[in-house]
């Protein structure tokens, strides 16, 4: 299976589509947390566990510390697996996520994966930002000041994200957060992501999966 078939799966995928398994009811207990990643792992004999270790690779290779992935993981997942409360942070947990992708990817191939190949010189990076932008007014209040899954600094860790690390992760992570936090936008917004999706290489699945808080007039 190549690395165009492991980004095409049907729904979202990688980091963003593990963020998605987390919910309610809330977990702090890290055995279940763990067992959540081996499973998103295993989907598909395995094929979900490649862009979910592509991902991780290139969030610890970059320069962001561990409180700043912390926040994109709080955020993501709308604090439904707390990791300040299990006493990690960001990069310690990322770690463990690729070791397991990792592990279970050599189940099928009997040897490492390959390292991971720099992200693709798509020259998307300014359109993400523009659709960062676009909804940084009603995003940053909307997580740092919810009642009780609030997170702060969730808007500069996005654009950190997809101006130093990968466009097409930052943007996955852009529509994850904004359907955790069920953020209006509107329906120009909803068009904008679908053709910015379809020039990444993403699939359909990735927007259109019936999360998104759309404005109705």
């Amino acid at each position: 299976m190549n690395q165009d078939h492991h980004r095409r799966l049907g729904s979202d995928i990688g980091l963003s589509c593990l963020m998605k398994t987390f919910h309610y009811p809330r977990t702090n207990r890290m055995s279940i947390a763990l067992a959540t990643v081996w499973s998103f792992a295993d989907r598909e004999d395995g094929a979900f566990a490649h862009q979910l270790l592509d991902d991780a690779r290139r969030l610890l290779a970059s320069d962001l510390p561990g409180p700043e992935l912390s926040v994109l993981w709080r955020a993501g997942t709308f604090g439904d697996f707390d990791l300040e409360a299990c006493g990690i942070e960001g990069r310690q947990w990322l770690t463990w996520i690729e070791e397991i992708a990792e592990y279970r990817i050599t189940w099928n191939v009997g040897n490492a994966p390959d390292p991971v190949d720099p992200p693709p010189a798509r020259g998307l990076g300014e359109a993400v930002l523009g659709e960062i932008a676009m909804v940084a007014q009603a995003l940053e209040p909307a997580t740092a000041g919810h009642a009780y899954a609030a997170v702060p600094g969730v808007v500069p860790a996005l654009r950190r994200v997809t101006a130093e690390v990968d466009p097409d992760l930052g943007f996955r992570l852009l529509l994850r957060v904004l359907k955790a936090y069920f953020v209006v936008i509107d329906p120009e917004r909803v068009e904008a992501y679908r053709e910015l999706a379809e020039l990444l290489g993403l699939e359909k699945e990735v927007v259109e999966d019936g999360d998104f808080n759309v404005r109705r007039d």
